[in-house]
Parts: C-alpha cells; sequence; structure tokens
C-alpha cells in the first residue's frame, strides 16, 4: 500500500471543504496519536459497521474525500451512481474499498472526514466515541489464539460438537394434519434471517405485546435503524466492534423479544453454526440452556454439576475448560420463564465474593450461577448470552452487559418470503399473502414468525379447498383462531372424546395462567385441571399444549401465548353452568397492566356467530353467555364515548371499538357510535390495527363530523388502514403523524371523491416534501368541499407551492384559509403565489410566517394584496427577513382594505423608519382588530407611538 510522504501536511483541517463544521478536537487528537497500521486496523475492525452507518452520507463522504484528492473524479462518479439508483450499501462497500486500496493517506482522510460528519450522522458517531475508548487488543490482532486446545480436549470437543449439531439441525414443525403432525425440516432451508438491532427500543409495555410492538414497526427499521440504529448479526455478538474488549475480561450480550420472534430459534441457529464451525471458532467450548429446563433445578448446586446434568459425557475433563474461561460460551434462553428470575433486579443482592459463584465448585443456587457468570465474578473472561422477552429485559438493568439488542422481526418483503417457504404450492401462497396483505389486521400481525405460522395453519384450507366459499375468510383475529382450533379439531375428529369438556380443562388452567401471568405449565398443573399427562403424548390435544422433555422434568407450553389467551377465552363459553360473565369481564377490564387485553377481545369476538359457527360444529352451541356478553360491551362503549380526557380515557375508547370490531355486530355498533359527532384521539399513538379498527368504526356513522388524529403517529401505514373512511369528515386534524409524502398520495383518493365532505384540511408537520405538492394540487382542483387547508412546518419549498398554485388559479378551488408557515420559502415562490392569488382571490387568511420571502417577495405578494378582488381577511408574514422597505409596500397595498382584520408581523427586522407607513396602516384600516409588531427593532419612542393608536379605536389591538 503507497504511503503517502506528507500525510499530517495533506490531512484536512477544521472547517474541512469550507463546511463551517469544526472537527471535533477530542477525536482530532486521537487521529493523530494513531499511527498508520493503527488506523488500518481501527478500519478493518469497524468496517461491517462503517458500511452501514455511511450509507446515507456516503456521496457526502465521497465528496469530502475527493476534495482532498484521494478520489479521482471518476471513481467519485461511480460511487454516487450507485446511491443515486438506491443501492446505497453498494456504494458504501465501494467507498470502503477504494479507500483500503489507495493506502494510508486515503484512510486518514476518510477517518477525518468522519470527524467532519459525526454530528450529521449518529452512528459516525457512536463509533469515534467508542474508539476512544477502546483497547487496542481489540482490534491489533494481538490475542492469543484460543481455537487451539490440547490433544486430550479434541475427542470432547469432537463429541460435543457432534451432540449439538444433531439436536440442532433440524426445525420441528406442527401441521395440525393427522397424517403427518409435524414436519422435520433442515434448518438451513427453514431458518430465515431476522432483523437484529444493537439497540434496544425503550417502551414501557403496558399493552399486550401483540399490539404494543406491531405499532411502529416499519417506520421503525426505514427511518432509525437507516439512520441511528445498527443492524447486527449473530456472529457479531462476541469479539467485534459491537462488543469490544475494554478493562474488563470476557463479553456479555442481551437479546430482546417478543413472544414468538424468533429468539430460541436464534440460539439455536448460533449452536449449530457454532458446531458445524462456521462462527466464533475461538470459543472452545458453547453451552446451552433453557431457563425453563433449569427451573427443575430445585436444589443448590455448582457449575460443574450443572453442565454435568446436561452434558454428560464431559466426565472429569471439566477441570481444564476452568484454565480457560476465555474459551467458553454461555448461553442462557428465556429468561422470562425463570421462576428465580426476579433475582437479577434484587438491588440488595450482596456484592461481597462469599455471597455469590466465585467458582465452578461452588455449591449455590441456579440463579446465582447465571448471575455470577454474567457479572464475570465466576469464570472471569467467559462469554454469556442471555435472552428473554421485553417485559422481564428490565431484570438485568444492573447487570454489566456488552451489548443490548433486539429482534425486531419480519419487515417488507421478508414477510412475504416466510409464506413462500411455509406453503409448498406457490399459488396457494400468493393467494394467502395476498388476503392477509388486504387485511390491516392481519397484515400487521406479520412482523412476529408465530403469529406468521398461525396464519399459514388457519387461512391455508380456505385457498386448497375448493368447497370453502371466499366470504368465510377469517377477517377479525377471533375468527383467525377460532379456524385455527376448528382445523385441529376437523383433522383429529376421529379420535376426538367430549372435546368440550377438554378445551373447558384446559381453558381454565390458561386462564389462571394469563390471570398469573404464568406461561410454562408442569404435570402438577394439568392434574390440577383434571387433565391427564398421559393425553398429551397423542392425539388433537399435542397442538394446543406442546410437551417439551428436554429436561429432566416434562413441561408444557401452548405453541404462543395468544393462543392460551384464547384457549382462556373459549372456556367461558363452555362451561356447563352459566357464570356471571359480565362480572368477570369487569373484573379483569379493571387491570391496568394490560395482561387481559386480548383475552377480553377474543371473549367479545365469540359472542360473534361468524367467530363460534365453525367451533359450534365440536362443541355446541355459545348462546347462554353470548348476550351478557353484547350487554357488557353495549355498557362499556356508551359510558367510554363521553369519557375521553386524558390519555386513558382515549385509550379505553379505543379498546371499546377493538371489542365491537372483534364482535362484527353492525347493530350493536351503530346503535352506540352510529351518532358520533366528534372523535379525537390526539397524542394517543395508534398501530396500523388500530387505524383498522377505527376505520371500520367510522364507517357505521353517518354522523362524524371531526376527527382529530394530531399526534398519533399513525405514519403511512396507519393512513392507509382509513383512507376508506376520511371523505366522510368534515374536519380532519393529520399534523404530527410523519406522513411524508407517500401518505398525502394516499389521501389524494378520498379527497377527489365526489362525495367527499373534508372542509377542513391539517397536513401540518409530515415532513412533506415538493414531491406531493402535484398530486396534492390534482385533488384540490376536483374537491369540491375544501376551505382550509394546513401545511405548516414541513419542507414544501418554492417549487411545492409553485406546483399548489395550479390548483388555488382555478376558479372552482375553494381554499379560504391556505397556511404555509415553516416550509422554506424564499422571495422565487412570491411571483407564482402572486400570480395564483390575482386570478382568483378566494384566499381570506393567508399564514406565510417563518419563511425567507424578504422585502423582495413582500413586493410581489403586495402586488396582489393591492387589488380590489383581494378581501384577505388575515395576513401572517412573520418572521420573514422584512425590513422598512417592506414594511412600506405592505402598509401601501393594505391600508384601505375593509376586510381585514388580523395582520402578524412580529420578529422582522422594522426599525422607526417604518412607523409612520404603519401608523398611516392602522389608521386607515377601518376593521382591523389586532396588528402584531412585536421582536421587531423599534425604539422605545417607535413604540410607544405604535402603542399609543391601541387607543385610538374600540376593539383594536397594537402589540409593538
Amino acid at each position: 500500500m503507497a504511503e503517502g510522504p506528507n500525510w499530517r501536511e495533506n490531512s484536512i483541517s477544521s472547517g474541512a471543504m469550507r463546511t463551517g463544521t469544526d472537527l471535533n478536537p477530542t477525536y482530532t487528537k486521537f487521529l493523530t496519536k494513531c499511527n498508520n497500521c493503527e488506523l488500518f486496523r481501527l478500519t478493518q475492525f469497524y468496517r461491517d459497521r462503517l458500511e452501514q452507518a455511511i450509507e446515507e452520507e456516503v456521496d457526502g463522504v465521497s465528496k469530502l474525500i475527493t476534495y482532498k484528492r484521494q478520489f479521482s473524479g471518476q471513481e467519485h462518479a461511480e460511487i454516487i451512481k450507485l446511491a443515486e439508483i438506491g443501492n446505497r450499501r453498494e456504494s458504501s462497500k465501494l467507498l470502503l474499498n477504494l479507500v483500503m486500496e489507495k493506502g494510508a493517506l486515503a484512510r486518514r482522510v476518510m477517518w477525518e472526514s468522519f470527524v467532519t460528519m459525526h454530528r450529521s450522522v449518529p452512528k459516525l458517531d457512536k463509533i469515534l466515541k467508542e474508539m476512544q475508548e477502546l483497547d487496542s487488543d481489540s482490534y491489533m490482532n494481538t490475542k492469543q489464539d484460543l481455537s487451539k486446545i490440547s490433544n486430550h480436549l479434541k475427542d470432547v470437543q469432537h463429541k460435543h460438537k457432534e451432540t449439538l449439531r444433531v439436536q440442532t439441525e433440524t426445525l420441528t414443525v406442527n401441521t395440525i394434519l393427522i397424517k403427518e403432525k409435524v414436519k422435520i425440516l433442515q434448518l438451513v432451508d427453514r431458518y430465515a434471517e431476522l432483523t437484529i438491532i444493537s439497540t434496544v427500543r425503550d417502551r414501557t409495555l403496558v399493552e399486550h405485546e401483540l399490539l404494543a410492538r406491531g405499532r411502529d414497526h416499519e417506520e421503525w427499521r426505514k427511518k432509525h435503524l437507516r439512520r441511528e440504529l445498527e443492524k447486527i448479526r449473530t456472529d457479531q455478538l462476541f469479539q467485534s466492534s459491537f462488543s469490544p474488549k475494554k478493562s474488563n475480561p470476557g463479553s456479555s450480550a442481551a437479546v430482546s423479544g417478543v413472544p414468538g420472534i424468533g429468539k430460541t430459534t436464534m440460539v439455536q441457529k448460533i449452536v449449530y453454526d457454532w458446531a458445524t464451525g462456521k462462527i466464533y471458532p475461538h470459543f472452545q467450548f458453547v453451552f446451552s440452556f433453557k431457563f425453563r429446563d433449569l427451573n427443575t433445578i430445585n436444589c443448590r448446586i455448582n457449575l460443574r454439576n450443572l453442565i454435568l446434568f446436561f452434558y454428560p459425557y464431559f466426565g472429569n475433563v471439566l477441570g481444564e475448560l476452568w484454565k480457560n474461561p476465555e474459551g467458553l460460551l454461555f448461553i442462557f434462553d428465556g429468561l422470562d420463564e425463570f421462576k428465580d428470575s426476579t433475582n437479577f433486579a434484587d438491588n440488595h443482592r450482596n456484592p461481597e465474593p462469599q455471597s455469590m459463584c466465585t467458582g465452578p465448585e461452588g455449591w449455590c443456587e441456579v440463579s446465582d450461577i447465571v448471575y455470577s457468570l454474567i457479572q464475570h465474578k465466576l469464570l472471569p473472561g467467559c462469554s454469556v448470552l442471555v435472552t428473554s422477552r421485553p417485559t422481564t429485559f428490565h431484570l438485568l438493568e444492573k447487570v454489566k452487559i456488552n451489548v443490548w439488542a433486539e429482534i425486531l422481526g419480519f419487515v417488507g418483503d421478508e414477510r412475504k418470503e416466510y409464506f413462500n417457504k411455509f406453503f409448498e404450492d406457490q399459488t396457494v401462497a400468493a393467494a394467502v399473502f395476498k388476503h392477509v396483505e388486504e387485511n390491516g389486521i392481519l397484515y400487521t400481525m406479520c412482523y412476529n414468525p408465530s403469529y406468521c405460522w398461525i396464519l399459514g395453519l388457519s387461512l391455508g384450507p380456505f385457498f386448497t379447498q375448493t368447497d370453502w366459499r371466499q366470504q368465510q375468510v377469517p377477517k377479525t383475529i377471533t375468527q383467525l383462531y377460532s379456524y385455527y382450533i376448528y382445523n385441529i379439531l376437523e383433522n383429529h375428529r376421529r379420535e376426538i372424546e367430549s372435546p368440550r369438556d377438554v378445551l373447558l380443562k384446559l381453558g381454565e388452567m390458561a386462564f389462571t395462567g394469563v390471570s398469573e401471568k404464568k406461561i410454562v405449565f408442569r404435570n402438577g398443573d394439568l392434574i390440577k385441571y383434571n387433565l391427564q399427562p398421559s393425553q398429551f403424548l397423542s392425539g388433537f390435544l399435542m397442538e394446543l399444549l406442546e410437551r417439551d422433555d428436554s429436561a429432566q422434568s416434562v413441561v408444557y407450553t401452548f405453541p404462543h401465548l395468544t393462543i392460551q389467551e384464547f384457549a382462556a377465552a373459549l372456556a367461558q363459553f363452555l362451561t356447563p353452568n352459566p357464570r356471571d360473565i359480565q362480572k368477570l369481564l369487569r373484573e379483569t377490564n379493571r387491570k391496568e397492566d394490560g395482561r387481559f387485553e386480548i383475552f377480553l377481545r377474543f371473549v367479545v369476538g365469540l359472542s360473534s356467530p361468524q367467530a363460534a359457527r365453525p367451533l359450534e360444529k365440536f362443541l355446541d352451541p355459545f348462546l347462554h353467555q353470548t348476550s351478557q356478553v353484547i350487554d357488557w360491551v353495549k355498557e362499556k362503549v356508551e359510558g367510554q364515548i363521553g369519557n375521553t380526557a386524558g390519555e386513558t380515557g382515549k385509550r379505553n375508547l379505543l379498546n371499546t371499538f377493538h371489542y365491537l370490531f372483534e364482535s362484527q355486530n353492525k347493530m350493536l355498533a351503530q346503535s352506540t357510535v352510529g351518532s358520533m359527532e366528534t372523535l379525537s384521539f390526539c397524542e394517543l399513538r395508534l398501530t396500523p390495527i388500530d387505524c383498522a379498527v377505527l376505520s371500520q368504526t367510522i364507517g357505521l356513522c353517518d354522523t362524524i363530523k371531526y376527527l382529530s388524529l394530531q399526534k398519533c403517529y399513525i405514519q403511512c401505514e396507519g393512513l392507509q388502514r382509513l383512507e376508506p373512511i376520511l371523505h366522510k369528515c368534515e374536519g380532519l386534524r393529520l399534523s404530527c403523524n410523519n406522513l411524508e409524502d407517500s401518505g398525502v398520495k394516499l389521501l389524494c383518493p378520498a379527497l377527489m371523491k365526489t362525495n367527499c365532505k373534508i372542509r377542513k384540511l391539517d397536513l401540518s408537520d409530515n415532513a412533506l416534501t415538493d414531491s406531493c405538492a402535484e398530486h396534492l394540487a390534482s385533488a384540490l382542483i376536483t374537491n369540491q368541499s375544501l376551505t382550509a387547508l394546513q401545511l405548516n412546518a414541513n419542507n414544501l419549498g418554492d417549487s411545492g407551492v409553485k406546483k399548489l398554485t395550479a390548483a388555488l388559479v382555478n376558479p372552482e378551488c375553494k381554499i379560504q384559509r391556505l397556511s404555509l408557515s415553516d416550509n422554506n420559502l424564499t422571495n422565487s415562490c412570491a411571483e407564482d403565489l402572486t400570480s395564483a392569488l390575482s386570478t382568483n382571490w378566494v384566499v381570506k387568511n393567508l399564514d406565510l410566517g417563518w419563511n425567507k420571502l424578504g422585502d423582495s417577495g413582500v413586493k410581489l405578494l403586495s402586488e396582489a394584496l393591492r387589488k380590489p378582488d383581494c378581501k384577505i381577511w388575515q395576513l401572517h408574514l412573520y418572521e420573514n427577513g422584512l425590513t422598512d422597505s417592506g414594511a412600506k409596500d405592505l402598509a401601501s397595498a393594505l391600508r384601505t382594505k375593509e376586510s381585514l382584520t388580523h395582520v402578524y408581523l412580529q420578529g422582522n427586522s422594522f426599525t422607526d423608519q417604518s412607523v409612520p407607513a404603519l401608523c398611516d396602516l392602522i389608521l386607515t384600516c377601518r376593521n382591523l382588530l389586532l396588528i402584531n409588531l412585536g421582536s421587531n427593532q423599534f425604539s422605545a419612542d417607535g413604540k410607544k407611538t405604535l402603542k399609543s393608536l391601541w387607543e385610538s379605536r374600540s376593539g383594536l389591538k397594537v402589540m409593538a
């Protein structure tokens, strides 16, 4: 590699490339200390993360490097070309490849470019901060080769790897078919890569996890993963730039994920890849444990015996392993299933060595062994991986974790890919996915592999059996789970005896589990509810309660938490003696931690004939409970409609809408919400599922006039679910929802409907650009109802306003209030705006504040304002960089406007020179009620003169 002879003279100085951005002196000093070899190693060490970090700013990085003459114009053009066609990852790879080929000077220039840009690129800033704290051993490759082991350990290592390979090479998948109850598939064929981020989202999970994680899934990846969050592969959890060695030996990683997202399968893939030599060769031995298995050990034990309990073939060689702890990886899967998990959160845990497991031969509780391994008190230098549901992740807050990660699951095309793998017949796969994609409720569930599995099992028969009618395909979550149980019963009809009795007992056990937040059951639990453990060795019950006998003691779990909740709900309709179900519903509804939320929806959903009908074929009618459930829902809705003050009230109302949706009872919905006029969920975060439910509810209401969804973070996907009903509202407030241009394009068809009633539309603060302006203009030309349009705090720019004026010049345009404040407008758009307003002066309230029109822009605007056809009521030109020249033009144009009542000119640069013209405006504009001239540059005398006019006319207010 060629070395530049005078690299220090050629390095980028502060204010690189005249950007005005100062280099961080701390970062610059660190880079200066790094010799060329260290910088080469650092680049190699962080290479994967640098590729991610510069994706969105690759053109800027390339420009800086080209400016310092390290890239040719042709090389820069090739990098930009890849970025422009959307292949930013390849573009960043090419940039790094070129830099590494060119040598030390190019690398140094690149790193100095990173320092220049770090404030605007969070991922780069994170890497630069880490570098300064890094132990040089982490990236200089000076570690000993931990993969080398003594000959007498090779045999046991070979046996261990072979054992793990056999245990992990296949996936067992339930099919609910009696002929083929399970499919044994190769892990490598079925495993689908999940998106894992090297950060855990900070969110309190009050609601059920199905709702809490489905809400911003797509946007989270599209926005934050691109700019701030880093994707991390399973082979990067240890000894990579994500987990650099600092002062403490060893490394700990924690991975969070909701039920069914793929934590256990991810662990299986890690173990399989290590056993087959694909990842982590520096680990001599990997020991994997499930917390649910550790629950079976109810006595004190030491680490030696714990390993021998699960891996007995290690015999007497464990003593050799303790000598090299850095070659050991311990994996603990499912902290949320650990009966002693509360010990991890014990703030009073005694940190003294004698109360912790400091040696592998010391006897203590299992929880202490796990805790001590993670804290590096036991076998310092070993590495530990822990997985958990988000609800118990906080238990690790006090633990020393190097890498915190979260599994996001499937997004976009990954959902479709799952169904293509699930069904051998691709025609069926396409039909199922099309149905899911068109149903907002079902599609939102598909980020989670377990939900995809349930959808595949439940929906598959509808598209493989020609005698089933299309209109019967499930549309609600209750209907979906009802058909899931139906398919199991249908496929096992010959072997079933008293299914109603068995499902009642199973459901009662499930309900206790939901009440106690319990998802793992034992033989004792089954016996307590008169369920014989032998029943679960074969037959249809195997499909409802999975038996896990990998441990010494057998445990049982429902395939997914939502199946447990459905079984619990179903039991309420199977009891032979009618009970007071309304009392149960009221009691469970009072729980504010969300544990009963899905349970309640299932109960209400089962009161619907569409959901109950398939199950009644095997379980007999549910009649005696249905009417009570409907009465409870009616009571809930009627009590909540008038009580939406605060977040709790809004959330409760939204939950009642979910009940109505699951009930699919149109008469009930119309009798309770059919006469609503106003609906506001301002500042309540809404999921796409919420939006789909809201859409159906409003669809049943013929009186709705005002819908306010300000700061509901509905985004484009939520708006898509709402689109069918938006035209019904007279007032529609959608500000602060991050809709972006794609959202506005979805909204335009609603505006163009002949029966559109929208009069007031607020799209402020939605990251809109000129790209959506043409679509919006076309919609406004067609629309016959809109009179007020708010587009404040976007980025339409001059080009966007130019496109909008095509609608304003249309004689049919009825917009009287137009708000374009804070849209990065300059004098360049003033001519187009003036021309449009002069042609069709229907606008009565014009807000152009917080822009940069300047005097030249206002001079042009004044020509339109001066015309007799102009009947302006309110004019907002605050914070526009106006001087006395602009003030005089405005005063001249407005002085005789009898329609003018309010003028806002605060935050400009008017001085005493404009006071005479402004006084003339105030005195001659007879109907003026308010003029705001605050935060200008008047002297005390100037302000006094202006304020003195306050008393010149009754009702006039002058602010200076």
